[in-house]
């Protein structure tokens, strides 16, 4: 009886730091637009509502992102500079477990387009 009692505990406890852990940690994002394929490794910082983190874009360009997340919909910017001025990227997705699927969005001169991520 004390044994169940123990798994029974222990599995909920588990379940209540993953749901407070929501989207923080590693990930890896996918933009599939017409100009092809694009993995950006990304690293998602959650503190109640409130969405932080970082995206690296290669090539020594790793950029912040600042945004929410209501329940299961997140919503997040990024500011990638330009010689044209600073080009914002919004984002907009839903998380499922280990996966965001992302809304149809504009992602500056990288077109339009799906977007994905799916933790590491």
């Amino acid at each position: 009886m004390v044994t169940r009692l123990v798994i029974a505990m222990a599995v909920v406890l588990t379940a209540i730091v993953s749901a407070q852990s929501g989207v923080t940690g590693d990930w890896e994002m996918t933009l599939s637009t017409q100009t092809g394929i694009t993995t950006w490794p990304a690293r998602f910082e959650q503190d109640g509502d409130r969405l932080g983190g970082e995206i690296d874009l290669g090539d020594n360009e790793v950029l912040s992102l600042e945004g929410r997340i209501d329940g299961t919909i997140l919503t997040f910017v990024i500011v990638v500079p330009d010689l044209d001025g600073d080009q914002p990227i919004s984002f907009e997705g839903e998380l499922a477990g280990d996966m965001i699927t992302g809304a149809r969005g504009s992602f500056s001169w990288y077109g339009t387009g799906d977007w994905t991520a799916s933790r590491k």
